[in-house]
C-alpha cells in the first residue's frame, strides 16, 4: 500500500486526471439523486409528512384519495370505531389570486380538522385554526411575494382566505399545498356547486386498523404515494439512469487502472522476480482505486451539500443521507470490484519472462 501511494505522489498529475473525472460524475450522480427524491417529494411529500399509518378509502378507488368518497355515514362508522386516532382529508386542485387581479395560482388543497394530528408544523405565523377562514401554505408562496396576514382568493368561489402561517416541503402532484379546514373546504365547494353533498375523500388513520368496515378498503402510506399517477414511473426512470451513471463511472476508473498498469508490467515483474507477494501487489492496485474513489466521491459529496443549502425552494432538490451513503459505498464497491480485471492481468506476468526480456 505505501508503493501505491508514493506512486501517487510522485505521478500526481497522471492520477488528478481521472480524479477530476470521478469527482464531476459522482457530482453528477448524486446531485440526480437529490433530483429523484425531490421530485418524488414534490409529487407526495404531502403524504409522507403526515404522522399517519393507513388511509381507508372507498373500495373501488384504486388506491387514489381524490377518487374515493366515502359517506356521511361511512365515515362516522370509522369515526366510531377508532375515535380520535381517525380524522378526515380531502384533496382537491384548484386555483387561487393573491388579488383579483394578480394571475392565477395553481394549488391542491388538502382539507384537515384543524383539531386533528394532520395540522402541519408552521415555521412561520401560526397554526391553522377552524375559528376562521384560514389557509396555511406551502413555503413555495412565500417566494411569490404572499405573506402571513395576506388575504387570497379562492378563483371559483370567490371566498377570501387569510393566511395563517406558513409550513415546509409540503407538496402533492408537483403542486404546492394549501391546508384549509374541511369547514372551509364545504364552503368553498357548496359555493362552486349549490348540490354538493358532504362527503369525505378519505380517513386518515394512526396506528393499525381495526375490522373492515363495508364499501371500504384500506392501504399504508407507502401504498398511496406508490399509487399517485406519475409517481412509480418517475421514480423507476431516474433512478435507473442515476445507478447506470455509477456502474459507468466506476467502470471508468477500473479501465484507467487497467491501461495504467498495462504500461507498468516490467515493473510488475520486477518486483515477482526479488520477491514481492502477490498480495502486497494486489494491496498497491486495490488501495490506489480505493483512494481515487473514496476521495473524490467525499469531494462531489460535500459540493452537493453545500449546493443544496442555497438552492431555491422551488428546486425539487432532497438529498437524503441514507440513500448518498448507499450510492457511494456502491460506487466505491464497483470500482474496486473493476480493478480485478488488473489484478488478474498482474497476476499473470512471468517474471522470468520479463528479466529475460522476452516483453512484447
Amino acid at each position: 500500500m505505501k508503493l501505491g501511494f508514493r506512486e501517487l505522489r510522485h505521478n500526481w498529475k497522471k492520477y488528478l486526471l481521472i480524479e477530476i473525472i470521478v469527482f464531476l460524475m459522482m457530482f453528477m450522480v448524486l446531485f440526480l439523486s437529490g433530483l429523484v427524491k425531490g421530485l418524488g417529494r414534490a409529487v407526495s411529500s404531502g403524504i409522507e409528512n403526515m404522522q399517519a399509518d393507513h388511509f381507508i378509502l372507498k373500495e373501488d378507488s384504486e388506491k387514489l384519495i381524490t377518487l374515493s368518497s366515502l359517506s356521511k355515514e361511512q365515515y362516522e362508522e370509522i369515526q366510531n370505531e377508532y375515535q380520535d386516532k381517525a380524522t378526515p382529508l380531502d384533496i382537491q386542485r384548484m386555483y387561487f389570486q393573491k388579488n383579483k387581479d394578480a394571475e392565477k395560482e395553481n394549488v391542491t388543497y388538502f382539507a384537515i380538522d384543524p383539531d386533528s394530528f394532520l395540522n402541519p408544523d408552521v415555521y412561520e405565523g401560526k397554526a391553522l385554526s377552524s375559528k376562521e377562514d384560514q389557509v396555511v401554505l406551502d413555503d413555495d408562496f412565500a417566494s411569490d411575494g404572499i405573506r402571513v396576514g395576506d388575504t387570497i382568493i379562492d378563483t371559483a368561489s370567490g371566498i377570501e382566505l387569510k393566511v395563517s402561517g406558513f409550513t415546509k416541503d409540503a407538496m402533492y402532484g408537483h403542486t404546492s399545498i394549501a391546508y384549509i379546514s374541511t369547514d372551509t373546504y364545504q364552503k368553498i365547494m357548496k359555493a362552486v356547486n349549490p348540490a354538493y353533498q358532504e362527503t369525505v375523500h378519505a380517513a386518515v388513520v394512526q396506528g393499525n386498523v381495526k375490522a373492515k368496515i363495508d364499501g371500504t378498503e384500506h392501504y399504508t402510506k407507502a401504498e398511496i404515494i406508490k399509487a399517485i399517477p406519475g409517481y412509480q414511473a418517475e421514480q423507476m426512470t431516474i433512478t435507473m439512469i442515476e445507478w447506470l451513471l455509477v456502474v459507468i463511472t466506476a467502470l471508468v476508473i477500473g479501465i484507467f487502472f487497467f491501461v495504467i498498469n498495462l504500461q507498468k508490467e516490467k515493473e510488475f515483474g520486477v518486483l515477482k522476480a526479488i520477491g514481492t507477494g502477490m498480495g502486497s501487489l494486489v494491496g498497491q492496485i486495490v488501495s490506489q482505486v480505493c483512494f481515487i474513489a473514496v476521495f473524490g466521491a467525499l469531494l462531489a459529496a460535500c459540493l452537493v451539500v453545500a449546493m443544496s443549502a442555497v438552492l431555491p425552494v422551488t428546486m425539487p432538490f432532497y438529498l437524503q443521507a441514507s440513500q448518498a451513503v448507499i450510492v457511494l459505498a456502491a460506487f466505491v464497491l464497483i470500482s474496486i470490484l473493476g480493478s480485478l480485471a488488473t489484478v488478474i492481468r498482474v497476476a499473470k506476468i512471468d517474471p522470468a519472462r520479463i528479466i529475460g526480456g522476452d516483453f512484447q
